[in-house]
């Protein structure tokens, strides 16, 4: 069984692209958003976040959704909602986003 974060991102012109991260890169994918949602070139920098963090196996039965990601960079908002972060992952989550809202990004969390 895998655990994901379903991510849907929005990134200028471009439609949104909605990928599944595992949990086990779930801080790192936190941080290199910031840098997808903050580059000059956020296309570019959109094609490499998927190809670091996508998840590209089989999606099987098992499998389950902990919460879903969305961000997008026009309007400056990013929200994620989840039914169980581990405290260690959560105080990670509250760090980046101060990061977020340091680069004027507006940030919601809701973990049930």
């Amino acid at each position: 069984m895998t655990e994901c974060a379903m991510y849907n991102i929005t990134v200028g012109g471009m439609h949104p692209s909605t990928i599944c991260v595992e949990m086990k890169k779930f801080s790192a994918s936190l941080r290199g958003l910031l840098d997808v949602l903050t580059s000059e070139y956020p296309e570019e920098s959109m094609s490499e976040f998927i190809q670091n963090f996508a998840r590209t196996d089989e999606v099987m039965p098992e499998d389950r959704t902990l919460g879903f990601v969305v961000a997008n960079r026009d309007r400056k908002v990013v929200a994620l909602s989840f039914s169980h972060l581990p405290d260690e992952v959560m105080r990670e989550v509250e760090s980046i986003a101060g990061r977020f809202r340091d680069s004027g990004f507006q940030v919601e969390i809701d973990v049930s």
